[in-house]
């Protein structure tokens, strides 16, 4: 059995006539009814019924057709599935980003991805900072969505948004009052979520340094804040080397906007 005895069979069983399937198929009459031959052969069941004025499927035959149309149907998917992959459509990525991130940022961006390729399968999840560099830095991670540290600093990267750092701190207490309880850009404090900062802020345990997006958070209404010239850019880091081509259709939708 092969794929081409199977789609003389389907064609044979839509005309009932070897010689329109013969046409149809740009190969003679005496090919289309040696392959059918071999195929029944294959099988060990007769596939139709011939006469000098008829071609009928027979019992078995009907049987048979919907599993050949299936084998057919997924031999075509196959090739389809491998010529997606190699377009960059088809397959997998890995995507980290720091824990403090943006939620907005992150949402909007993954929604973008999943909707401009459906059919990926896009892996993505939050890490510390040295978890999320050490990843990188081992190739676990085809890709992070972080700030801008100098470990990572000559790797390619695209930037997503630029940010501004803030003094956050009670709508009550002065800031030469209150100690410096939480630095984003400190290493040292990364492990402390962001809520429990603003929590302590609000319970007037000191002032603490954090982007600006962070006022979408239910504790910010509850603070005062003051601008710092500083930004804080937001980045898609990459590998410069990557071959994966998934990445690189991500990179093009990114670099559109």
């Amino acid at each position: 059995m092969n794929i081409k005895q199977l789609e003389y069979f389907v064609g044979l069983s839509q005309t009932l006539n070897f010689t329109k399937t013969a046409q149809n198929f740009y190969i003679s009459q005496t090919a289309i009814t040696k392959q059918i031959q071999c195929l029944e052969k294959d099988l060990g069941i007769p596939l139709f019924k011939r006469s000098k004025k008829s071609v009928e499927l027979t019992n078995e035959g009907i049987l048979y057709l919907p599993y050949a149309r299936k084998i057919l149907d997924d031999v075509a998917l196959s090739y389809q599935i491998i010529e997606e992959y190699q377009k960059g459509n088809q397959g997998s990525i890995s995507i980290g980003f720091i824990k403090s991130l943006d939620d907005e940022l992150l949402l909007k961006l993954l929604k973008k991805i999943k909707d401009h390729f459906p059919h990926i399968d896009l892996h993505y999840k939050a890490y510390s900072r040295l978890e999320l560099l050490q990843l990188f830095k081992e190739r676990k991670l085809d890709a992070i969505i972080t700030f801008e540290y100098s470990e990572i600093k000559d790797e390619n990267h695209l930037l997503l948004k630029k940010c501004h750092l803030r003094k956050y701190y009670h709508q009550d207490c002065s800031l030469d009052s209150l100690k410096l309880i939480y630095d984003v850009r400190q290493e040292s404090m990364e492990h402390d979520e962001i809520e429990q900062t603003l929590l302590k802020v609000c319970l007037k345990e000191g002032y603490a340094i954090i982007h600006d997006f962070i006022e979408s958070n239910q504790y910010s209404k509850y603070l005062q804040y003051q601008d710092l010239d500083i930004i804080s850019p937001i980045y898609l880091y990459y590998h410069k080397d990557s071959a994966n081509k998934i990445l690189k259709n991500i990179l093009q939708l990114i670099e559109k906007g």
